[in-house]
Order: structure tokens, then C-alpha cells, then sequence
């Protein structure tokens, strides 16, 4: 069978496109369009400086993607005709933003040409008292890094210039009414006169340009030890530059000159995009906040369920397990846990992974402040979650120099778990399993799912997990499912097992809610299947290369994306079997081959009766979803419902914090 999959950038793209979507939607507070348009473009940063690269070396040796039978030629154009779309969308959405903005009085941005005498004066005398000192020219070399978002090319008879303005300009620039602005590359375009005095000038261009970030760490050995690892990560960090070049932005009042930048760096036309207003809407991100105490323009405010400052909460963990949601439970409730063993003269020791935290983060603090009491803390720190090594290097050091145990993982395979274990003595303890990470920022703002228990079954298999991490073998979990060894092949063995009852007496389902489905084998697994009737409900936010329409007669899939006030991030597999019986299953693994064959990703099932009926009741409310729901169609697109009345998971979940006071 011919094309049974998406391409996953391509998916990743119309996801993009969902999130620019938000900025239409008349339930969406004006500034928080603003901010969705901001993301939009981070997302698409993040594509094209860790996902092109793939494309480029497709190209490069003339291979085929064999998922779709593309090249890496016809993969590129159709990339730039999706992202060609994505930014027609998202430059549309923000004039019609920054107009409703406008006439609600609230700011308005004009062009240099359109400011007032007196306005003109201001803008100018901060130009040449703030800004002219910092822009240099140079000749314009295309060989040469430029790290600035806003650069100027002046193309001249016979050469060529450049002016890269630096990073630590604020975009926004007042122009001494209140609340109105122009915006930094219109100022300087207006004042290229004064610095380009005695050069030949025919055309200027505002450009930017992005470079592969997707440096790989191929200096990874299963043999390394620490100190050889850790310099070769510190090496790796230091000496991290630009790479090859995935795109290049550009903007000029007619709009043309793809084929010009194209000759100039010496890309395909397909890798460069003609921008129709002010380029890296990152920008956006400031205007939200700098207004976002106008609390009609922004999503209500809210708190998440902190756990009752007057209970224990081992002592609730003795009698029962505990299961948590955030961001509608507070990422305090870990905090507490935390703190709570650090506080208990029981407490010996403390282990788990860390991934991706903020800055002076709590958690740390803690573990240290652990560390300092005598308890035995060991911490398993991976280094290579992208973009954030510096700050896992720096974390590992810290909670070195305060006693604590810090490990690296497996040399081969990211660390990815999110998991903590509390022990008092060899035979008790208290475990956490989430599928979010230890972060206390993100946890405001991503739907993330974490249990907490008791249980000396949940206790045991911790154990084991961390001298596994640790190099001391493992004689094998009762409950607990970890990848990269056995992740995959539960998951395959469940979807038999639903479809085997399912031809049994017709009742049984799957439920699979991710953030990326792409793995060939269980997109395969979940095909085999659907061929034979068995139906699955699938929630995947982002890439998703699972195609709908070609199992047959039988087929019933629904396959849905969740875009909404909140990022949706946790992950949820239920197997429901003919005979009425269901697993439920939390992890930290989306269902794409990275996390499945190349990570120690962690699942574990909810066996205990209030929890699990805790999670029917979540997926319910997320299977009822249609207001920030978006449905795949057999064509690869992605559509709404119509419904006369929309329900929200996300909304109803946050009308009922108010409800109840504590966790």
C-alpha cells in the first residue's frame, strides 16, 4: 500500500497553522491573539532550526523519504507552499488584531510615514541618541554568521552592505504619544540616510535568516564516563555555532526579490519567503505583556488547587493514591511532596530524573536543602534537552556542590522519565510519576498529568527504575513499562489484545492522547486493527502521520487535535477490552520514534479505583471537547466541527477550580 503516512514536518506545519488559527477565534481575548501569533512564529523557528536540516540532507544525497515517496526537492516545495499559506494567515490575523486593538483604544502601530511632525522629531532624536551608534556596516559576505533576527541589506552598484542590529534593541519604539508606536525596523529604514552617507544605494531590504541548530552529539559513547562526558557536553555547548543556512525572511514594500536572496546565499528560491510586514512576530510577545494587567483582554486569571497547608501529605499517602491535573492542580501539590520529605526525620533518601526546569527553580532548592539534612539525594540530570544543556550543566554542578549525587543517565539515550522516589528505610516509600516535566513555569500553562502513591508495587518498580539508570541491571518491573526497551511493545500487545475482543463481542476501543503520533510500527499497529473494526480515538496536539481512509469498510478512527487557552502536553493510553475491562495508562513518551527507541521514557498504569476513575472522567471530558477540538479529514486537513453548542475541556476545568479550595 502506497502513501500510508504523512509526512511529519508537513503535520507539523498544519499544526502551526492551528495555533495561527487561534488568532480568528472570537472567544480569544485581543492580546492573547497577539500572543498566539508570537508562538506561531517561535513554533516555526524551532521547525526550521531543528527539523530542515533533515530536508537539506534528503536532498544533498538524493534520497527518498520512504513514509511518502517525496524527495527531498518536491518535500521542499510543498514545505514552502504550506508555510507560504501559514504566513498569509498569521500576517492577515495581525492586521486584523492590531486594528480591533486600535479601536478599543488600547495601542496602535504606525508607519514612520504616517507619524505626525512632532512624532517624526521624537522618533528621530531617540534614533540618532540611542540607536545609530550601534549599527555598523559591513560588507555583506554570505559566508559570514549573522546572530541578529533584523538585519538591513543596502544593494548598491557595485557592492553590497549589511547592518545587523542588535539583539538588545527593543522592537517597540514610542514615539512620545501614549500608547502608540512604530516599530524599530521602520525607524531605521526612515533614518538609513543618516548612516549611509557617501555609499551608493539603490535598494534596501530588511532580512533575516535562520541556520540549523540541530548540531548532533556525535561524540555520545555507551562506555563514557562522567568527567569525560561532561567535558565533551561543556565543549559541545561552548562551541555550538550557526550552522548551514534553512531559510532566509525578507520584506520590501513590492514584495519581491526571492530569486535575488536566493542568488545572494546561495539557497533554493523554496528556502526563502518574501514577508508582508514586520518580520519575527516574536515581538508580540512584549505587547502582551506589556498590557496584559487589562484584564478584559487577556484570558481570565487563574490558580491552580494548591494541596491543604494543614494536611500531611504522606499521611494521606498511607491511606490512598493521589492523582493530580495541571495546570488546574497547582505544581505546588509536588513542591509539598517534595518539601514534605525533606521536612520528615524519616526521610533517607530522595532520587529522580531531571529534564527541563526554570531558573531558581524550587525543586532544586529543596533537593539541596535535602542534601544539607543528611538525606541521600541522587539525581539523575540529562544534559541534552535541547536548547537547554547550559542550564542542565549548570543544574548538575549546583546539586554537586551541595552534596548531592548527580548522574548523567544512559550515554545513548535521553533520559526523558519524569519520576521521584521518596524512601524511609529499604522498605517504604513514596513515588511520583508525571507526564510533564519538573518545571514550575510550565506547569501553569501545560495540561499535564501527575500521580502520586503509596503503593509498594508503584515503590518497587522505582526502586528498580533508578538502579537500572544507575548500571545495576534489572530483574524486571511488575507495572511499570520503560522505553526503549518495552514501551513499544506493550503498546502493540494491548492494541492485539482490544482487537482480539473486539471481533470477540464488538465493544472494545483505544484511546491514545499524544503529542506526536509517528512511529511507523505502531501507526501500523493501529492500521492492522482498524482493518478488522476496531475503533480508536485519538488525541494527538501536533505531528501525526497516521493517515485516515485506508483500512477499509471497517475503519473507524477518529483522530482530533486540541488547541486551546493551555498546551495541551500530557499522555493518556486507555485499552478497552470486550469484556468491559479497561487499562489506563500515564507516560511521559508521545508515540514517535525518538521517544519510543531512543529515550528512557517511563509508563505506568493507574490500578487503584479512585485514580483511574479520575482518569475515565478526564477522558471523557476530553473525548466530549469540540470547541478547541480540530479533526483530521481523509484529505490531511484539519477542520472544525459545527455544533450549535461547544463544549471545552479546558474551559469547564478551569470554571471549576472555584468549586474547591484545596486539593
Amino acid at each position: 500500500m502506497e502513501n500510508k503516512y504523512y509526512n511529519r514536518d508537513l503535520s507539523w506545519l498544519l499544526f502551526d497553522n492551528r495555533v495561527i488559527d487561534q488568532a480568528y477565534n472570537k472567544n480569544v481575548p485581543s492580546l492573547e491573539k497577539l500572543r498566539f501569533l508570537s508562538i506561531a512564529s517561535n513554533n516555526l523557528d524551532e521547525f526550521f532550526g531543528v527539523r530542515l536540516h533533515n530536508v537539506q540532507t534528503m536532498i544533498a544525497k538524493k534520497r527518498v523519504d520512504k513514509r511518502t515517496g517525496l524527495n527531498g526537492m518536491e518535500l521542499l516545495s510543498i514545505i514552502y507552499e504550506f508555510n507560504s499559506r501559514n504566513i498569509s494567515k498569521q500576517y492577515q490575523a495581525l492586521a486584523l488584531v492590531l486594528e480591533e486593538l486600535k479601536e478599543k483604544g488600547i495601542f496602535e502601530i504606525l508607519r514612520y510615514d504616517d507619524l505626525e511632525f512632532s512624532e517624526k522629531n521624537h522618533v528621530n532624536d531617540f534614533f540618532k541618541r540611542e540607536i545609530a551608534d550601534k549599527l555598523q556596516i559591513h560588507e555583506f559576505d554570505p559566508n559570514e554568521k549573522t546572530l541578529s533576527n533584523l538585519n538591513f541589506l543596502l544593494y548598491g552598484k557595485n557592492k553590497t552592505y549589511t547592518i545587523p542590529v542588535p539583539t538588545d534593541l527593543n522592537r517597540i519604539v514610542e514615539t512620545g504619544i501614549p500608547n502608540t508606536f512604530i516599530l524599530l525596523g521602520d525607524l531605521i529604514y526612515a533614518n538609513l540616510d543618516k548612516i549611509t552617507s557617501g555609499l551608493d544605494i539603490e535598494q534596501a531590504y530588511v532580512y533575516r535568516v535562520t541556520y540549523d541548530k540541530n548540531k548532533k552529539y556525535d561524540f555520545l559513547d555507551a562506555n563514557m564516563g562522567d568527567e569525560e562526558y561532561l567535558a565533551k557536553m561543556t565543549d559541545y555547548v561552548n562551541n555550538r555555532v550557526p550552522r548551514k543556512i534553512t531559510r532566509v525572511e525578507f520584506y520590501s514594500p513590492e514584495h519581491k526579490g526571492r530569486s535575488f536572496f536566493a542568488g545572494l546565499f546561495g539557497l533554493s528560491k523554496k528556502s526563502v519567503y518574501a514577508i508582508p510586514g514586520p518580520l519575527d512576530l516574536k515581538f508580540l510577545d512584549k505587547l502582551f505583556k506589556r498590557y496584559k494587567k487589562q484584564t478584559n483582554l487577556i484570558f481570565p486569571s487563574f490558580k491552580g488547587l494548591d494541596w491543604k497547608p494543614t494536611q500531611n501529605i504522606f499521611e494521606y499517602l498511607n491511606k490512598k493514591s493521589l492523582l493530580v491535573q495541571y495546570p488546574y492542580d497547582s505544581f505546588g501539590v509536588f513542591l509539598q511532596f517534595l518539601k514534605t520529605a525533606v521536612d520528615d526525620p524519616k526521610t533517607t533518601s530522595i532520587q529522580m530524573t531531571i529534564y527541563r526546569t526554570e531558573k531558581q527553580s524550587k525543586v532544586v532548592e529543596l533537593l539541596k536543602k535535602a542534601a544539607a539534612k543528611g538525606i541521600e539525594v541522587k539525581v539523575v540530570v540529562e544534559l541534552r534537552a535541547r536548547f537547554d544543556e547550559a542550564h542542565n550543566l549548570d543544574v548538575a554542578e549546583e546539586l554537586k556542590q551541595a552534596g548531592c549525587t548527580v548522574h548523567y543517565g544512559d550515554r545513548l539515550n535521553k533520559v526523558h522519565a519524569k519520576i521521584c522516589l521518596i524512601r524511609q528505610g529499604e522498605s517504604k516509600g513514596y513515588v511520583q510519576i508525571g507526564t510533564g516535566n519538573y518545571n514550575a513555569i510550565t506547569a501553569n500553562v501545560f495540561s499535564d498529568i501527575s500521580f502520586y502513591t503509596h503503593n509498594q508495587r508503584y515503590v518497587n518498580d522505582a526502586v528498580k527504575f533508578f538502579e537500572e539508570l544507575e548500571g545495576k541491571g534489572n530483574t524486571g518491573f511488575e507495572l511499570v513499562v520503560t522505553s526503549p526497551n518495552d514501551l513499544k511493545r506493550m503498546i502493540l500487545r494491548k492494541i492485539k489484545k482490544a482487537t482480539q475482543d473486539y471481533l470477540r463481542d464488538g465493544k472494545a476501543e483505544v484511546f491514545m492522547k499524544v503529542n506526536g503520533l509517528t512511529d511507523v510500527d505502531i501507526i501500523n499497529g493501529i492500521y492492522r486493527a482498524a482493518r478488522l473494526g476496531l475503533p480508536f480515538r485519538l488525541i494527538v496536539r501536533g505531528p501525526c502521520s497516521l493517515k485516515l481512509g485506508i483500512c477499509g469498510e471497517k475503519e473507524d478512527i477518529i483522530v482530533k487535535s486540541i488547541v486551546g487557552e493551555l498546551l495541551e502536553h500530557s499522555r493518556i493510553y486507555r485499552f478497552t477490552y470486550g469484556s468491559g475491562n479497561s487499562e489506563i495508562w500515564i507516560s511521559s513518551a508521545d508515540l514517535m520514534t525518538r521517544n519510543l527507541d531512543r529515550r528512557v521514557e517511563i509508563a505506568v498504569p493507574i490500578v487503584e479505583s479512585k485514580p483511574k476513575k479520575q482518569m475515565s472522567k478526564i477522558i471523557q471530558m476530553y473525548s466530549r471537547d469540540s470547541a478547541n477540538s480540530y479533526y483530521l479529514n481523509k484529505d490531511g486537513e484539519y477542520f472544525k466541527g459545527k455544533k450549535l453548542f461547544n463544549f471545552s475541556a479546558q474551559q469547564t476545568w478551569l470554571r471549576r477550580i472555584k468549586w474547591r479550595k484545596y486539593v
